[in-house]
């Protein structure tokens, strides 16, 4: 699929922005749980046997979050349009 028209590329970029701030939400609150469970557990989850699917997941939700908003950000940018050749 491509986008022909720029303001098109542009809300295309601000609703992946608003995804990447929502999943940077979730996120925030997965790294929560997991820290909470790192708490009670601690000799089983954490630096010295490894993480659990907890910390995996709030990660995988970080980096989710981080590269969603950047994608969206690139797609934001002003462009020019190409000129015309003469």
């Amino acid at each position: 699929m491509r986008i022909h028209n720029i303001q098109d590329e542009q809300v295309l970029g601000a609703a992946l922005m608003v995804l990447g701030l929502s999943l940077g939400g979730a996120a925030v609150a997965a790294a929560l749980l997991a820290t909470v469970h790192m708490a009670q557990t601690g000799p089983m989850c954490g630096p010295t046997l490894g993480h659990c699917f907890r910390c995996v997941a709030a990660c995988a939700l970080l980096l989710t979050a981080m590269s969603t908003a950047g994608a969206g950000a690139s797609l934001m940018t002003s462009r020019r349009a190409p000129c015309p050749a003469s």
